[in-house]
């Protein structure tokens, strides 16, 4: 029996731990540090989205260089004014938040505001896999 709980405090502390590196890479997020997000990722992390022509952003990236890439188009095309993560799930390596965000498309001037839902995948602590599901409408639209 003792074997079990302390299996079962062992996973709760990773969880716990998975949780807390993703709460701290949305803050670095929200403070531009986006070389502390990087620390955080595993050297062939995948960063995904809906594919989605209109979004320069909207589409997978792969490895280190592939998330730098999409931070840099995040930043050149969009200035958030309202980015919060709301709701954090996890269970083992999975932890799922659910959020809302509103900015404008500096090449547009028009804004998108929606719900969104951010999937991590965990390995060994750090960021393997990441999607957002996201609305693509309403994010297309912003880019037309």
């Amino acid at each position: 029996m003792e074997t079990l709980t302390t299996k079962e405090s062992s996973t709760s502390e990773q969880t716990k731990n998975n949780v807390e590196t993703v709460q701290q890479a949305f803050d670095n997020f929200l403070k531009g540090n986006i070389p502390a997000i990087l620390d955080v990722c595993t050297d062939d992390v995948e960063w995904t989205s809906y594919e989605n022509p209109n979004v320069p952003y909207g589409r997978a990236f792969h490895g280190k260089n592939g998330v730098t890439e999409f931070f840099k188009n995040l930043s050149e095309q969009v200035n958030y004014s309202r980015f919060e993560p709301q709701q954090y799930f996890s269970q083992g390596d999975d932890v799922v938040v659910l959020g809302h965000h509103t900015a404008t498309v500096k090449s547009t001037g028009k804004t998108f505001d929606h719900d969104w839902c951010f999937s991590f995948k965990m390995h060994h602590g750090k960021l393997k896999r990441f999607f957002a599901y996201v609305d693509t409408r309403d994010q297309s639209r912003a880019f037309e």
